[in-house]
Parts: C-alpha cells; sequence; structure tokens
C-alpha cells in the first residue's frame, strides 16, 4: 500500500480517496431503501392481518340492508288517510272538478243539512250511540280526489256550545251525479279525546289502498 501511494502522484491520490467516499454514500444509500422496503412491507402485512371493520362485512352492504328493511316497514305501516304516500288525505289532488268546486259542493251540502237546525249539523254517532249536534269549523286543505271512487273532503266540527278546541273530525266522500258534485258518504273519522288539560282527536278508523279500516 504505502509502495502504491509512493507511485501515485498528488493528484491521482485525490482522486482516489473521493472513489471510495463515493463508493461508501452509495452502499449506505442502498442500505436505506433496503430497511425502508422492509419496513413498508411489515405494515403492509399489520393492516391486512384485520381489514375492514370492527365486524363482518362492508359497511355499504350493511347500509343496504338498513335502508331495504326501513323500505319495508313503511310499506306494511298503515297511513292516516288513504291515497298519495305521506299525505294527510286521501287519494291524488282534485282534478276534472277543481278545488274549489269540491269545497262550494262541501258548504251547499252543510248549509243544506243545518238550514232548518239554526246551522245545527246533526250526525248520529253509532259508536256512541247518540247523535252529535256540530257546528261547523272548515275544510282541511288539500282536497283529494280517489281513483275510481269520486272525490274526497275532510273537515273539522265542534260540539254546539262547548271548547271550541273540542273537535269532531268528520270526512266526506262526494262523487258527481247529473254534473253536479253530491255528497254520498259521511262519516266521524275522529272523535275528541281529553288527554292531560288538552282537547285531542282521536281516531277511530286509517286507510288501506283508500278503504278505511277500523283501528280498535
Amino acid at each position: 500500500m504505502d509502495r502504491l501511494t509512493k507511485t501515485l502522484k498528488p493528484g491521482s491520490w485525490l482522486l482516489m480517496q473521493l472513489l471510495v467516499l463515493a463508493c461508501c454514500l452509495l452502499l449506505v444509500s442502498a442500505g436505506a431503501k433496503q430497511l425502508q422496503a422492509e419496513d413498508a412491507a411489515q405494515i403492509k402485512v399489520a393492516q391486512g392481518e384485520h381489514p375492514g371493520t370492527e365486524h363482518p362485512g362492508s359497511d355499504d352492504v350493511k347500509e343496504d340492508e338498513e335502508d331495504e328493511e326501513k323500505k319495508k316497514k313503511k310499506k306494511k305501516k298503515k297511513r292516516e288517510h288513504p291515497g298519495e304516500k305521506k299525505k294527510e288525505h286521501p287519494g291524488s289532488t282534485a282534478t276534472n272538478f277543481t278545488a274549489k268546486d269540491i269545497k262550494t259542493a262541501m258548504m251547499n251540502h252543510i248549509k243544506a243539512k243545518t238550514k232548518n237546525t239554526n246551522g245545527v249539523f246533526r250526525i248520529k254517532d253509532e259508536k256512541a250511540n247518540k247523535t252529535l249536534f256540530l257546528e261547523f269549523v272548515k275544510i282541511h286543505d288539500p282536497v283529494r280526489k280517489i281513483a275510481g271512487k269520486g272525490y274526497f273532503a275532510c273537515t273539522d266540527f265542534h260540539p254546539v256550545g262547548e271548547d271550541a278546541t273540542k273537535l269532531y273530525d268528520l270526512d266526506f266522500w262526494l262523487n258527481p251525479k247529473d254534473g253536479r258534485l253530491q255528497v254520498t258518504k259521511t262519516a266521524i273519522h275522529k272523535h275528541p279525546h281529553r288527554q292531560a288539560s288538552k282537547w285531542v282527536k282521536k281516531a277511530r278508523y286509517t286507510f288501506i289502498d283508500d278503504k278505511p279500516v277500523e283501528i280498535n
């Protein structure tokens, strides 16, 4: 080595040292890359050991199953009134006859029924086995058309001389006759029920496929 050193010129000796240093740096760099690759492989294995969520299956499948169950429950749930889903009253919005036509027919019917009774609307409550003496309050919006079954309107009445918040909900079915709408059926849908310090309306029936079904 000493003989080799003596035979090399000063410039050549410096170049040799630089080459040795470069080789050392390349070896260190290659070793670092190898360590990084091994660490990455270990991390990948660790992540793959318990993949996904805490429980089996995927979140998407679970959510789909829950959505399907909710749809089934909604489909089976009885609606308060028949007709379009999530609408308070049965049927679809009135066509052919306008909403104004239906309300006019309703008011004409009520006026005719109360003409000789000083504005008192009488109806037999079969369930309570008594005659009710009521005053008209309002027609609910919207009025409805039931496919193949005519038209429908829901109303509020309250007992004569009693608390104005004590309300009966009466349902009316209407059908065209001689070019005009006429009431063909009337039913007591809800009666007043005392709950704590206020009156609420308690339903006697609901609707399935636009047909009233009694509530026990």
